[in-house]
């Protein structure tokens, strides 16, 4: 369970060592987190019957949730409900102890085997009587921390136990499934998770999962703040009924500026949309409907930079190009994601696999290099960032070389400037941020992936001809970054890429509210300077 910064375990905590704590996807929940979970979860409850109410924290550490429910049931309810209805579930036999312990300091006649040292996504756990119920923080531990940690046997075992264990899976994927599985019909579920569950691929089958057992009431977006220090994780707050659905359905969320805003109650939140695909946070602005447009990834091939185990080999063969090497024949310049701005590409200054080059250049016929990949880097080709603040596409007409988290775009059906205008408007940065929303990193970066950046999509535009004779004047201009960019050729850009916007809100037709809420997106500092 993640921990915030400002937010230290109680002195009963045990202490597990850094690597522990890894290994087990445990960490530490800011109290507020807790408080407005448990509210929001068990509220609805204390109005109906409560004589049998059962309430479960499935991986329950030190009893955080436990203590927040039992206080938060005592005064609805009182203290004899409150004491039957908490039950929690947790591996680790030392935290399930002061769980125990911290439940009897509150009332001396707690059932401490309501507690339980036992893992709840064993198969055993399926004969617990179902609950009313359920909260927590459950592990973050993805698939190659779990391969770490157990045998090849359990992982095959958790794969063929769980509809959801698919992909390159994470723990707290299979915790959502089985609080489906031990909730009563009507039962409520409150938990923190990573942001990632609402838009990556592994989670797909979550969202389906979802659509057809639940109803989400609520999502919290909490990835802009940094909440848990120990952890690189952007927070939802999810909050859900086990329902039959059976349809893309709507959800109030919401992204409170800051977190303290969670005690002003349910205000602030927009409608939303969860389907398969995933989960936009805010109003969804949907193109499709209202023009024809092409998947990207159907509009042209994507191909990926040196990857893997051929980027490690590759590294190996980069040189530095110097008066003594300038141009070397049968060799490329070598560029990263940090080389590449809107329009442009800077040569030089790479960092890259722990290595810093002032100008890397890569021999061609390097022996770690596909016939098919020495074609793609020395042909001309659209390369786009895979790590940056908003959408970054230049025109490569050098023949490159591309590292990790570049990707280069193939023929498609119209001038690849046009596509180029496109991919560089604000309003396809718009479209990839709130779309997906899990690939936002620390200080507003996007980590772009090929899956996602295939699903951009494209508008079939019967007269192309004009963005794409736009993006050409641009692309004279070179980047915003470049030396010497004085402040008449940066106003003359900007102007060109105020045009070239305008003409892309028309082709997608947004209205005139829309296109504010994509310009709002751009207001901030670092949106603009990117």
């Amino acid at each position: 369970m993640p921990r915030s910064a400002s937010y230290s375990p109680p002195a009963a905590e045990p202490q597990l060592d850094r690597a522990a704590r890894r290994a087990r996807g445990v960490y530490y929940t800011p109290p507020e987190l807790v408080r407005r979970i448990v509210a929001w979860t068990l509220d609805p409850l204390c109005h109906g019957p409560q004589s049998t109410l059962r309430v479960l924290d499935p991986a329950c550490g030190a009893g955080e949730f436990l203590v927040e429910a039992y206080q938060h049931l005592a005064g609805a309810l009182g203290p004899q409900a409150a004491s039957r209805a908490v039950h929690g579930l947790d591996i680790d036999s030392g935290a399930v102890a002061v769980a125990r312990a911290r439940l009897r300091a509150l009332d001396p006649r707690f059932a401490t085997a309501q507690v339980a040292v036992a893992d709840a996504l064993a198969p055993a756990a399926l004969s617990l009587p179902p609950f009313d119920a359920i909260v927590g923080n459950p592990p973050y531990v993805n698939i190659r921390q779990l391969a770490k940690a157990l045998s090849r046997e359990q992982v095959a075992a958790l794969r063929s136990q769980y509809q959801t264990a698919r992909g390159n899976f994470d723990l707290y994927i299979l915790f959502i499934e089985r609080a489906l599985a031990l909730l009563r019909p009507g039962g409520r579920c409150g938990l923190i998770v990573p942001n990632k569950w609402a838009t990556l691929d592994y989670a797909r089958p979550c969202r389906e999962l979802l659509l057809k057992q639940a109803v989400l009431e609520r999502v919290v977006d909490l990835s802009h703040e940094r909440v848990f220090a120990a952890a690189s994780v952007y927070p939802h707050l999810l909050l859900f009924r086990k329902a039959s659905s059976g349809s893309d359905s709507a959800v109030a969320t919401a992204s409170p500026a800051r977190r303290s805003a969670l005690a002003d109650g349910p205000g602030g939140l927009t409608p939303a949309a969860l389907s398969a695909d995933g989960l936009t946070i805010g109003p969804a602005l949907d193109v499709e409907s209202r023009v024809a447009t092409q998947p990207l990834g159907q509009w042209t091939p994507i191909f990926c930079g040196t990857t893997g185990y051929a980027a490690q080999q590759t590294s190996r063969r980069l040189f530095e190009a110097t008066a003594s090497r300038p141009a070397e024949t049968g060799a490329c310049d070598f560029i990263t994601s940090g080389n590449i701005d809107r329009y442009a590409i800077r040569l030089g200054n790479v960092r890259y696999l722990g290595r810093v080059y002032a100008r890397p250049r890569l021999p061609i016929d390097v022996p770690e290099l596909s016939a098919s990949k020495r074609r793609l880097f020395q042909t001309p080709k659209i390369v786009v960032a895979g790590m940056s603040r908003r959408l970054e596409a230049a025109w490569d007409d050098r023949g490159l070389a591309l590292g990790v988290q570049v990707f280069a775009l193939g023929d498609g059906p119209a001038d690849p400037l046009y596509l180029l205008a496109l991919l560089n408007s604000k309003l396809l940065s718009y479209l990839f941020a709130t779309r997906f929303a899990a690939k936002r990193l620390a200080s507003g970066y996007l980590s772009i992936n090929k899956g996602q950046l295939a699903r951009l999509p494209i508008a079939i535009s019967p007269r192309p001809q004009r963005l794409a004779d736009l993006a050409a004047v641009r692309l004279r201009l070179g980047g915003c970054h470049s030396a010497g960019a004085d402040a008449s050729r940066k106003a003359r850009i900007d102007a060109l890429e105020d045009e070239i916007d305008r003409l892309v809100y028309r082709l997608y037709q947004l209205t005139p509210l829309e296109i504010a809420r994509v310009e709002s997106l751009f207001s901030a500092p670092a949106a603009r300077a990117a």
